[in-house]
Order: structure tokens, then sequence, then C-alpha cells
């Protein structure tokens, strides 16, 4: 069992091992995370729980494909460009990225699973509902059977916390667990008419405000450090400034001025943490705002730090 406590996002998405993930902070205050891995023949049960507005690309190992649900989750988050309830039960494969933005707190319960081990947990029915449940990216569950799947996810977790952090987890017969719950929950989602309320896709207008939101996005993080305003955002999202304004709050819950601002502070946090004393002066002026003391104000509202302290704490655990 792996635990893991955070009060960074950059040091939270290296929490789980094998992923490639990366994390923004959108929303004011200091971060809190956590992770736990209960790794285990066959697969890992995974929770990770973090208390901000965040955004997140996840990617699982690429051998991996992994069942996700919430046990809290806040309203408005969103994954795979869909709102994310308590109810739905995410299908996330290590083929691709994914992208989820929570609009507070967070607490997810997952399974994952070598994906060349299903022939001999799953029947061949639910092989072909687990390949279309995939493709959906998010299935949408009846209350008690998303309960059911959080009372047994959760129970594997306990018999695991009653192991020392960083102890080999002594499970009798691990790889029997794993396909059970695998196939517990997969037998679950099946039956009940989950199919109807989970097969329905992105819609096609939303789709296309997500393309939007993320060509808007690669633009402001290829231009960081450059002189940039919602101008070009726009220009370069194909998108009038309404639009854009629009589907910013609709995916992120915030606006494309914020957003800037935020990734800008993101970054500036991330050079504060390398090595070297950097002057908060020039990197107020590399990260586009007019003034150290305009930086030094934003910075201590999104991290609840000052950017010294932020040098400070470096120092000391070097």
């Amino acid at each position: 069992m792996l635990d893991h406590q955070s009060a960074d996002v950059d040091d939270q998405a290296q929490a789980l091992s094998g992923w490639q993930q990366r994390y923004e902070q959108l929303g004011c205050g200091r971060f809190r995370g956590s992770a736990r891995q209960v790794v285990m023949a066959g697969g890992t049960v995974l929770r990770e729980s973090t208390n901000r507005q965040l955004r997140e690309q996840i990617r699982p190992p690429s051998d991996c494909l992994v069942l996700a649900i919430p046990l809290s989750v806040a309203p408005g988050s969103v994954f795979a460009g869909r709102p994310l309830d308590g109810d739905a039960l995410m299908v996330i494969s290590g083929h691709e990225e994914y992208e989820l933005v929570a609009a507070g707190e967070l607490d997810l319960l997952a399974l994952s699973v070598d994906r060349r081990r299903l022939g001999g947990m799953l029947a061949p029915e639910e092989i072909e509902w687990l390949a279309r449940a995939e493709r959906q990216r998010r299935w949408a569950l009846a209350p008690d059977t998303a309960g059911a799947v959080r009372s047994q996810l959760l129970a594997v977790c306990s018999a695991a916390g009653r192991c020392a952090p960083g102890a080999v987890i002594d499970i009798e017969n691990e790889p029997a667990l794993i396909g059970a719950t695998l196939a517990h929950t997969v037998a679950l989602a099946m039956s009940d008419g989950g199919a109807d309320r989970g097969a329905v896709g992105i819609p096609r207008r939303a789709d296309s405000r997500l393309r939007v939101v993320k060509r808007a996005i690669e633009f402001i993080r290829a231009n960081l450090q450059e002189d940039i305003g919602i101008p070009e955002i726009c220009a370069a999202a194909c998108a009038s400034r309404r639009s854009l304004q629009y589907c910013f709050e609709e995916f992120l819950h915030t606006t494309p001025q914020a957003y800037l601002r935020a990734l800008r502070l993101n970054e500036a946090r991330r050079r504060l943490k390398q090595p070297g004393d950097q002057p908060i002066t020039l990197l107020a002026c590399a990260m586009g705002f007019s003034s150290a003391s305009h930086f030094t104000r934003h910075y201590k509202l999104m991290f609840n730090e000052l950017p010294s302290q932020t040098q400070r704490r470096r120092t000391r655990d070097a």
C-alpha cells in the first residue's frame, strides 16, 4: 500500500505510480491532496482526494483499464466534456488522455486492471460491454448501483488500510479479489439500465464548444510569456469574445482572463520551486504581470502564501 499526502498540485500529479498527469490549480486557497494505491496481483485499487478547483489531464499506464467513481464531487465538475456527478462511472483507458475539471472538493475511488487479464476475469458479454463503455468514457449509474460500487471498492481500501504504509498487502487470493470486484462492478452497471442513460455521447454542439476551449488552452500554454490578451486568444480559438467567455464558463467555471492568470501563476510557482533564486521582479515580468506587487498579490490569493515563502520552503526541503 502506498499513501501520499501533498500540499502542491504538481506533487499531487506525481502521486499515482505509472500515471501521466498534469494538474493546474484554478481555485484560490491552500491546496491539500492525498492518494492511496493498494497494489495487488492483477490490479490496483486507488483513492485520491483534492480540495480545490482543478483542471486535470490524466492518462493511466498504457496497459491498464480504469473504472472510477466519485465518493464526493462538487457540483459543476466535468469529465471528458460531460457533467460529473456522484453516480457517474468513468471508464478510463491507457490509450488516450482525459480531462477532468473539479469544481471544488473531489474524492475518487478507482479500480485499475491489466487489460491483458480481462479474458480471465470477465465473460465475453461483459468484455463487450466494457469496450462499449470505454468508448463512451462516462456511464450513468442508478444511485443504488453507484452506492454498491463505492461500497465494494471502499471495502478493499479498508482491508488494505489495516496494513502499515509501504507494506506488502497480504490479502488472500488477490487475483481472485480483483477479478471478482471488476466482474461485480461490470455486472451491476450492465443490469441496472445504465446503458440507456450512459450510451448518449457528448452532444455535437457541446463537443464544438469543448474544441473551442481546447484550442484556446493550447494557445495560452504556448504563449504564457508573450503579451497576449483576449483578442489573440479568440483568434486562436476561432471564436468571438462572447462565445469564448461562454465556453470557458461552461467547461472550466472561470473566465478566459482568470484562466490565463491562473496558468501564469501555476507556471511561476513551478519556477519558484526550481533551484536558484530568481528575483521576484524578473519572474513577475516574465509571466506578464505589470509589477512585482501585482504578481505577489495574485500569487498570495491563489496559493495562500507569498512567492518568497515558496522559495524558502524549496530551499529548506532541498
